[in-house]
């Protein structure tokens, strides 16, 4: 989990960061019934993310790759 955690935190899913913290803590305390509710959350939340990356990445392929910049005269 702390992996996950780590890794949504590095590209800005906050969101699912914040319910692996969740989900971490009512673990941590043993919880288990707040367990199973966040660790529904945490699904939730990695579905929505993926479908955006997905949807990210789908563009990225449409556009192509990218050109290199070069200065005026350069050539």
């Amino acid at each position: 989990m702390q992996q996950l955690r780590g890794s949504c935190f590095s590209i800005g899913a906050s969101k699912m960061n914040n319910e692996c913290t969740s989900f971490r803590n009512s673990c941590g305390e043993e919880n288990a019934e707040g367990c199973r509710r966040t660790f529904q959350k945490v699904k939730r939340e990695h579905a929505i993310l993926r479908q955006k990356l997905e949807s990210y990445f789908q563009l990225l392929r449409q556009a192509g790759p990218a050109r290199t910049a070069t200065r005026p005269g350069s050539m």
